[in-house]
């Protein structure tokens, strides 16, 4: 019988602490693998849903801002010197090989006026609008030339639908479309294409650029040098909110996974030298009739390594299949079940060593037990 067939042997005789012992591996573990699971899949989702759509870069028109100051108070100023943003603009940014753009939306804002109120209007290129901004939903159909789609506001004050008309600027034209409630400035915009809105509104340049990267960090400072006449700014305040409680859900992660690690080093600790209390005799006997020091040393080790590394894989994949559980209902989030390697080598590691530093110090009393001071306890 080799030393792991014994150490087998006494896990299987003692089957209720044995048990406690894994039970405790599966919750510290599962818990750790759940929350940062969790939180993976929170960055995950955030940085896809960046990547797939959604404005992150915006270059808008540069201008000087003068600033009025009466007695150290600083109240609003005015912009001046408003450079436009020429048609060729677009041009340069597609030619240049340095940035990883995945849409592109430029727009023409401008206001027009009726007999009794003034409107805000947008021109768009609708097939790029809506690849970025997949959340409009458009009740009609796009605008021709001469045509014009309206927001969900402007229709209820306006008492407008699909097949009235709008006057704007002292010209009629037909209502196609109405866009459903957005909660943003679009329920109250006038959105038509780019001629359209050029002969409504008179402006002739681009009023904003939006743009979506996969990397806006870089793609921000390469348009900064390539577009002097323009400022670019990543689009950060957008998903500032979210970005900070993914990153205080991580952070609360960290922190609960290195409590339960020190739990359940106290834990194993506390469970493990009662059980070496316990087998004084044992250990005694097993000195007696021959054993050395290495040998209980390495059945001891060998048991917790077994019961660590059992409730480490268990723990592992209890705690990936929890978030699928948990992610929609907790989070609104769908988190897929995906197998991570270096988070499975990290955890099922962890537990290893917590079960061999939690058993350093009573393996260290087991071994120096005098044979006949053990088997006084007989």
């Amino acid at each position: 019988m080799t030393l792991t067939d014994i150490a087998i042997q006494n896990l299987r005789r003692r089957k209720g602490k044995t048990a406690f012992l894994l039970l405790t591996f599966i919750l510290v573990i599962g818990i750790t693998v759940t929350l940062n699971t969790l939180a993976k899949g929170m960055q995950d989702n955030l940085q896809k849903s960046l990547t797939q759509y959604g404005a992150n870069v915006e270059i808008t028109p540069k201008s000087e801002h003068f600033t009025l100051s009466y007695g150290g108070l600083s109240i609003p100023g005015v912009n001046y010197e408003i450079k436009s943003l020429n048609n060729n603009i677009l041009a340069k940014i597609k030619t240049s090989t340095d940035l990883m753009i995945n849409g592109i939306a430029p727009k023409i804002i401008g206001s027009a006026v009726s007999v009794s109120n003034h409107f805000l209007v947008i021109g768009v290129d609708f097939p790029s609008e809506l690849k970025m901004k997949p959340w409009w939903h458009i009740q009609g159909r796009q605008p021709a030339d001469g045509e014009v789609i309206i927001g969900s506001n402007l229709a209820r004050q306006e008492n407008l639908v699909v097949g009235s008309t709008l006057e704007l600027n002292h010209q009629t034209y037909p209502v196609v479309g109405v866009m459903q409630e957005t909660g943003g400035s679009e329920d109250n915009g006038v959105f038509t294409n780019f001629d359209t809105s050029r002969a409504i509104t008179g402006i002739d340049s681009w009023s904003m650029i939006e743009l979506n990267t996969s990397d806006p960090d870089k793609t921000t400072v390469s348009l900064a040098k390539l577009l002097p006449e323009a400022n670019v700014a990543e689009v950060s305040q957008l998903v500032q909110g979210t970005k900070e409680s993914v990153d205080r859900f991580s952070n609360f992660s960290l922190i609960v996974s290195s409590l339960l690690g020190i739990i359940g080093v106290l834990i194993v600790f506390v469970t493990t030298t009662g059980n070496i209390n316990d087998r004084i005799a044992e250990l005694g006997i097993l000195r007696a009739i021959g054993f050395r020091r290495r040998h209980i040393l390495s059945i001891l080790i060998q048991e917790i390594s077994l019961v660590s590394l059992s409730g480490g894989v268990l723990g592992f994949f209890l705690g990936l299949l929890t978030p699928t559980l948990l992610g929609p209902i907790a989070f609104q989030k769908a988190v897929t079940f995906q197998l991570h390697p270096l988070m499975a080598l990290l955890s099922i590691g962890a537990s290893v060593l917590i079960g061999i530093v939690s058993i350093v110090l009573p393996a260290r009393r087991a071994i120096l037990l005098d044979p006949l001071a053990a088997l006084s306890y007989i």
